[in-house]
């Protein structure tokens, strides 16, 4: 990388980064087992340890002086923290973001929908893990899926779209509704995303044999459907895209059993202002103490040094046979 060159950095494998992740809250109103651990004293990071929403902004105008061109909000669950639409909003104004974009569980889309889409939301992810009411509860914690459903259909009603749901597919636990969800798709308009189940969260729970495979859930989907690759879109994510001929888009995303590591244009910071070169990985540099410092130079310096940290690709079924990840998925944020 050439420091005259900031709006294009890159990585020491040539990876330039356009796509910042941050996580505004490790707090979450559900307990999916595979993002939360299912454990009694799980504790949140102390509200003290949590960057202001001035600071997450400062990052965020930093990011962009260096390139970053899309934002993506996550948590926790992120309309579960107080003033999230102002925040969007201020960010949405951030001189060289171009997009910035949501996800979340849901649950709070009807209350929210409009004012996020107010604050320059135009697209959001959806976590939804199962179509049946009694699983979906068990899954969530005891929440309705129709009110869910409600929330999304209110939210394409006043032009937030396209919207994407997010499901972990795990062997023998949900494995059976990836033809429910191509259904669902088609008669509601949305992209299915189907993702394999990755060993972060409670780690002592997940196995090499839940996982299904994204070939093995691409054969299922053309089991029952002929299915077109897609092109992929400006700022898209690791996905593959198909077009099914019921009509529905689905995607394929598969960081484990074929990584797209070479294609990784992102780095994340966590909600307590940890910079997290890699989602499958525990290296992170603790930022926040420079944050409050105000110095942007400084923060900048940290982001390439994070940046340098970055590993050409993940290891983690080399490296976590008999370990646990030190960060559960909802203190990372995705």
């Amino acid at each position: 990388m050439s420091t005259a060159d900031e709006k294009n950095i890159t990585d020491q494998f040539g990876r330039h980064i356009k796509y910042l992740r941050v996580s505004v809250t490790d707090r979450c109103n559900f307990r999916c087992k595979y993002c939360v651990p299912a454990v009694e004293n799980y504790n949140h990071v102390p509200h003290p340890q949590i960057m202001t929403y001035e600071e997450m902004l400062t990052v965020v105008e930093v990011f962009a002086e260096l390139g970053v061109h899309k934002v993506r909000v996550t948590g926790g669950e992120p309309l579960v923290r107080r003033g999230i639409e102002n925040f969007l909003g201020e960010i949405s104004k951030v001189k060289g973001i171009d997009e910035v974009t949501l996800t979340t569980n849901g649950a709070l889309l009807g209350k929210y929908a409009d004012s996020i889409q107010k604050a320059g939301i135009k697209r959001i992810n959806v976590s939804l893990d199962s179509l049946r009411p009694d699983r979906y509860k068990e899954i969530t914690g005891g929440f309705n899926l129709q009110n869910l459903i409600e929330g999304i259909r209110y939210a394409q009603s006043i032009g937030i779209g396209p919207i994407k749901t997010n499901t972990v597919v795990i062997k023998g636990f949900n494995d059976d509704e990836i033809g429910d969800f191509c259904d669902f798709a088609a008669a509601n308009n949305i992209t299915s995303r189907f993702i394999e189940f990755m060993p972060v969260g409670n780690y002592l729970e997940w196995k090499d044999k839940g996982v299904l495979s994204g070939k093995e859930m691409l054969d299922v989907i053309s089991s029952k459907y002929t299915a077109k690759e897609l092109k992929k879109e400006k700022y898209a994510g690791p996905a593959k895209n198909y077009l099914l001929s019921n009509g529905a888009k689905v995607g394929i995303i598969t960081p484990i059993s074929n990584h797209f590591c070479s294609e990784c244009d992102k780095l994340r910071i966590t909600a307590d202002g940890k910079l997290r070169p890699c989602l499958l990985s525990d290296t992170e540099i603790d930022i926040l103490p420079i944050v409050r410092d105000g110095y942007k130079q400084a923060i900048k310096a940290e982001i390439i040094r994070g940046l340098f940290m970055k590993e050409k690709e993940h290891n983690v079924l080399l490296e976590k046979k008999n370990n646990e990840f030190s960060r559960t998925m909802s203190k990372i944020g995705g």
